[in-house]
């Protein structure tokens, strides 16, 4: 069933008009059933993995926001002059009002009750700003391989790489290949890193279009939300303070598909809106993180720093990468999702021995002291 619920076109103007964000209910409501929220995002509809990770749930109300990103109105007013004013279209469509519509949509639909929070990959990286800024309005919150590239630039872990000479790939194809790869990038000798990664890469050409991503999409002139969101997360791996960046490939391709909006940010520097990690410390709710030990993304042990934010953390980490490729095919995913979305204690020891049983479970790194929680 599908909603239509209204919300200002600008959340930081004062008497602003209103748009319509459609809004998907995935089962039927009941009000006395505790509630979450997933949203639709630009960034992984480009690699068409999204679908594979939405929960489904008996006992619970599920959501799926579709956004602000296809709204004719903002389109418009983006393009009113026939030339797109891509400072324009950052203040429309960032992460800030995103999670300012999700506020006003759980108001509409909640009223004052909390509401559980979904979120995978760039999706989770949009959920986490909205529980920065609503800490007391979530009852929990369930993240999957978020993409917090801040964390790892300032960190400075180090940058995801196919160092594998006897192929040549474009930038589009090695974010790809890093977005769907799970081969164990933490092996013990470079020479076994390079044979897995190899014969990983070979799998991946053969089994999977390597151009599935970026590298059969097109960017239309007034995808201004995936304009917006490429710029976010390439701007979250930028060394913007100090004038440098990093040198890895995923930031060059992310900036240069945004480009437009790159130059603008050089020309006028307006106000941009990161993650406020200092009120992620207040919430005293469950937030679990199942990231991937082989995430080529983005450096796994990012997950285990954005943990020690969270007073009430679970961290699994699972052998396998960005994707979930492995774990989706077995059907693990699936059960640890609703287990954690459900918070069903059951259900969570039963996924947890079937991870187990399956050697899913990635329980210690060769090197390094991070903490890693219990499971529950």
């Amino acid at each position: 069933m599908s909603l239509e619920i209204a919300v200002p076109f600008d959340h930081h103007l004062k008497g602003s008009k209103s748009i319509i964000i459609e809004v998907e209910l995935l089962n039927g409501f009941r009000e006395e059933r505790q509630t979450s929220f997933l949203i639709e995002d630009s960034f992984d509809l480009i690699f068409e993995n999204e679908n594979q990770i939405i929960p489904s749930s008996e006992s619970m109300n599920i959501f799926f926001i579709k956004g602000r990103k296809e709204n004719d109105e903002l389109k418009k007013e983006v393009n009113q002059n026939g030339v797109p004013d891509f400072e324009l279209a950052y203040h429309l469509y960032n992460q800030d009002q995103i999670a300012r519509d999700i506020e006003i949509i759980r108001k509409e639909l909640l009223g004052e009750k909390k509401v559980v929070l979904f979120g995978y990959s760039s999706s989770a990286t949009i959920l986490q700003y909205y529980l920065s800024l609503f800490p007391d309005q979530v009852e929990r919150a369930i993240f999957l391989n978020p993409l917090i590239f801040d964390i790892q630039k300032n960190l400075s872990f180090p940058r995801s790489d196919v160092p594998i000479s006897d192929f040549k790939l474009s930038e589009e194809q090695i974010v790809g290949f890093n977005y769907f790869s799970n081969f164990k990038s933490l092996a013990i000798s470079k020479e076994q890193f390079e044979n897995e990664s190899k014969y990983s890469l070979i799998q991946f050409l053969t089994f999977k279009d390597c151009l599935g991503g970026f590298g059969n999409f097109s960017l239309k002139e007034d995808d201004f939300a995936l304009t917006v969101r490429l710029f976010e997360h390439s701007l979250a791996m930028s060394d913007f303070q100090f004038g440098r960046v990093n040198d890895n490939l995923t930031f060059n391709l992310l900036k240069e598909r945004s480009k437009q909006l790159w130059e603008a940010y050089s020309e006028s520097e307006f106000l941009v809106h990161g993650i406020n990690y200092d009120k992620i410390l207040d919430f005293q709710g469950k937030v679990t993180l199942i990231g991937s030990a082989y995430d080529q993304l983005i450096y796994p042990k990012s997950y285990d720093a954005l943990a020690e934010f969270y007073a009430n953390s679970t961290l699994l980490l699972l052998k396998d990468g960005h994707a979930f490729q492995k774990t989706i095919s077995s059907g693990v995913l699936k059960l640890l999702i609703e287990a954690f979305v459900e918070d069903d204690i059951k259900k969570k020891l039963n996924a947890y021995s079937i991870i187990t049983e399956k050697d899913f479970l990635f329980k210690n790194y060769k090197e390094g002291d991070f903490k890693i929680p219990p499971p529950f």
